[in-house]
């Protein structure tokens, strides 16, 4: 039997297998506590719900969705990039996905021809590189290194790899550093693309989970010719992950080659979906201010522990995630086994995101400050 040989560029999804060996464990008895994946725990509000289970009211509610998405959400979005980023869209600069992983891989082949390259970040979220070489880019990564706070450097990228290159992803808030943007470093990004003929692309996953006292920007708030696009997602925010809905915004003919590949993909997110999306971007701004809270409590407990420990680790101020250093004398592979094996602590070794996540692994927040402090404070004390 023939495979596509693009498949041996791309190993099994490290958190499906994460995923595997928890429910073996569980299976067995064992007490796990997942600081793993990014699946917040928090409940869905109750008006999001609402709005869903109404929709199934609605007429026609289990006809196809309009390709690009509804517009009612359309214009909720360009609300909502109205009211918290000055940012002022038309409603052909909006498009509806079925979660922003979807889009993100589809934006290659909408962008990209065959061999281009795609710049990626290093680490960075799985997705970008194995996206790449599924549609038969090349991904060129660019380190992200904590001396200049995990912001990516154009400084040595070479002149033909950008001679080569259609996109550039970035993500900001960062996964799994937990860095986040500024306004200088938007401005010479969107400076450098536009000189070399490269989109530049923000996955903007998780633009509100940041420090409660920082304010959510955008890159589309610096990008004043709209040539650039910035995804987003209501996963995170709004505890939706498994609703699968998400957006794209901004360059209007990037857009449209995207939906164009989307159209003979698929037929939209189902529109209660939509509209349960609806309500979730109506909810005060109040309720942003709640979640970022909880986040903050969080990352409080598990970086004094940390402190206590002695295990190193990155002051991020966006994200729900900690970028930690593996203690001296262990290897990633030994280090996060010895959590799993010794303790029951799931954690995402570093080099899930890279090769140069090597010697580090990411906690996530997303189990309540009780049990992320009883998880942590078991551990020992390490060199």
């Amino acid at each position: 039997m023939k495979i596509n040989n693009r498949l041996e560029n791309i190993s099994e999804y490290h958190f499906k297998k994460i995923d595997e060996l928890k429910e073996k464990l569980k299976s067995n008895g064992e007490n796990i506590t997942d600081l793993g994946i990014g699946d917040p725990d928090l409940k869905t509000n109750s008006k999001i719900i609402n709005a869903l289970i109404k929709a199934l009211e609605y007429k026609e509610f289990n006809k196809y969705p309009p390709y690009e998405g509804i517009k009612e959400l359309k214009l909720k979005i360009i609300n909502y990039y109205r009211e918290v980023y000055s940012v002022y869209l038309k409603t052909d600069e909006v498009l509806i996905l079925i979660g922003s992983k979807e889009g993100l891989s589809n934006i290659i082949p909408a962008v990209c021809d065959l061999g281009d390259y795609v710049i990626t970040p290093n680490p960075g979220y799985p997705v970008y590189e194995k996206c790449s070489y599924l549609w038969g880019s090349k991904p060129y990564s660019v380190p992200l290194k904590d001396k200049n706070n995990y912001l990516l450097d154009i400084s040595n990228i070479p002149d033909d790899i950008l001679k080569s290159s259609k996109l550039m992803i970035v993500n900001y808030p960062n996964n799994p550093t937990g860095a986040i943007a500024n306004a200088k470093f938007y401005s010479e990004l969107i400076k450098f693309c536009g000189k070399n003929n490269i989109i530049l692309c923000n996955d903007a996953a998780y633009s509100e989970i940041i420090n409660g006292n920082n304010k959510p920007i955008s890159l589309l708030q610096y990008d004043t010719k709209r040539l650039n696009v910035e995804f987003g997602t209501l996963s995170k925010t709004y505890n939706m992950t498994g609703f699968r809905i998400g957006y794209v915004v901004g360059n209007r003919e990037v857009l449209k080659a995207l939906s164009k590949v989307k159209s003979n993909l698929d037929s939209s997110q189902f529109k209660p979906i939509q509209y349960a999306a609806i309500e979730a971007l109506s909810l005060p701004r109040n309720y942003i201010k709640d979640i970022r809270k909880i986040y903050d409590e969080r990352r409080r407990v598990a970086e004094n522990i940390l402190n206590q420990k002695n295990i190193k680790f990155y002051k991020g101020e966006g994200t729900f995630y900690i970028w930690c250093k593996v203690p001296k004398d262990y290897t990633t592979n030994e280090f996060c086994e010895e959590l799993l094996l010794k303790y029951g602590i799931v954690v995402t070794p570093g080099y899930a995101f890279g090769n140069l996540g090597h010697g580090h692994f990411r906690i996530s927040l997303t189990i309540d400050k009780e049990k992320i402090y009883s998880s942590l404070n078991n551990l020992k004390v390490y060199n």
